[in-house]
């Protein structure tokens, strides 16, 4: 891997610092820009704002899956920087159109081209890091991304919050879209180079990326363990607030803690694990299978807040270093000249797990309970374990 393992530190690290500032920057920008988003559906229809960010939330599945496999190639075609620049300005017109609407299309048409600019970032992005840091240093950075995620989740929603309550929701997509505008002003200062541009055609071919996640064994098992966080990141997203309130009979405000649990149980763990030596980080992976499969039981047999805040620790806790693992694996099984296409297909493809456990967990829970959403989970979980055992025996 091309690398500067030489870096004693990823904060000196010019080109990494400028990256992930903006990536944190639009992060909270984004956090905002949701609030806004979800305040803006109630106010187009009325009573059914849910059922508006539902279809929003659709739409996005279905962009990242069937168009986020795209991203390589066009990389290939404009080069990284540029194409991270652009969907960065699109985005903030995107927000700024916002401003604008005044029906339940407009908002659909104007979700499309954000989530399809988002989907065309994301994976660029995180494919130029490895590159960036260098192997050594590559699992740090990582972890440094997870805390910014949840930290940035977390605090965008409050800052977002009392924007919005002083200032109107409209004026959270001011905030975003200058948050996009400074994400590639930063990007822009960045002098790294726009590998990627056509070198062989193999590299130009539409869905190479997607034939190489499932030709290589470390980027199927980076794969397996994104749908893994997929099942138990789903059921948190999908069911929390309604088992929270309706089943626990408890205020809303108790929702937002147990999210913030699962993100502080993601960061502590995510940073904890890149200071293990090889062999405690080797028994990390070879537990959270099981400790998830235990936190779904124990979810559903036990109807208590206590017992959710401690399982979404735990959970939060497996997702993050997942997130490390799976990333290491697509980092250390692929080269430089097609990670843009490998990023990208593994981008695509994992939300297929999100795509399942979203619908899933919501018809099951809203028509049953948290309880039989979290053992259909329980399943889906039991049914990875399928390719894994098979893969060993051959």
């Amino acid at each position: 891997m091309v690398g500067k393992e030489k870096q004693e530190s990823l904060w000196k690290n010019r080109k990494f610092l400028s990256l992930f500032c903006a990536h944190t920057i639009s992060l909270i920008g984004t956090a905002i820009g949701t609030a806004a988003i979800a305040l803006l559906a109630e106010k187009l229809s009325e009573g059914s704002g849910p059922r508006v960010l539902g279809y929003t939330l659709t739409i996005r599945i279905l962009v990242f899956l069937f168009l986020g496999p795209f991203a390589g190639s066009l990389s290939e075609r404009i080069g990284r920087k540029f194409q991270m620049i652009l969907t960065d300005v699109v985005r903030a017109i995107v927000m700024i159109a916002l401003f604008f609407v005044n029906a339940e299309w407009q908002l659909y048409v104007l979700a499309f081209v954000l989530h399809l600019s988002s989907a065309f970032f994301t994976p660029i992005y995180k494919s130029i890091i490895p590159g960036v840091v260098g192997e050594t240093l590559y699992p740090r950075a990582l972890s440094y991304s997870t805390v910014a995620y949840n930290v940035s989740d977390i605090f965008g929603m409050l800052i977002g919050g009392l924007l919005i309550f002083y200032f109107g929701f409209e004026f959270g997509f001011g905030v975003d879209a200058v948050s996009f505008l400074l994400s590639a002003l930063l990007i822009a200062v960045v002098p790294f180079s726009s590998t990627g541009k056509k070198k062989e055609k193999e590299r130009a071919r539409l869905l190479y990326g997607i034939q190489r996640m499932f030709a290589v064994s470390g980027l199927r098992r980076s794969l397996m363990l994104s749908l893994q966080v997929s099942i138990v990141g789903g059921l948190a997203i999908v069911t929390t607030a309604g088992y929270v309130k309706n089943e626990l009979k408890m205020q809303e405000a108790f929702y937002p803690v147990a999210m913030a649990v699962m993100g502080i149980g993601a960061m502590a763990a995510s940073l904890y694990y890149v200071r293990c030596d090889s062999n405690t980080q080797k028994l990390w992976g070879n537990l959270i299978l099981p400790a998830f499969l235990i936190i779904l039981a124990v979810a559903a047999l036990f109807k208590s807040y206590v017992v959710l805040l401690i399982a979404w620790f735990i959970s939060g806790a497996g997702q993050g270093v997942f997130g490390i693992i799976s990333n290491n694996l697509l980092a250390q099984n692929s080269q430089e000249d097609e990670r843009s296409h490998v990023y990208a297909a593994q981008f695509s493809l994992s939300h297929a797990g999100w795509g399942i456990s979203y619908p899933l967990c919501g018809i099951l829970a809203s028509v049953y309970s948290f309880a039989v959403a979290s053992w259909a989970c329980l399943v889906l979980m039991l049914i990875t374990f399928i390719p894994i055992i098979l893969g060993r025996k051959s």
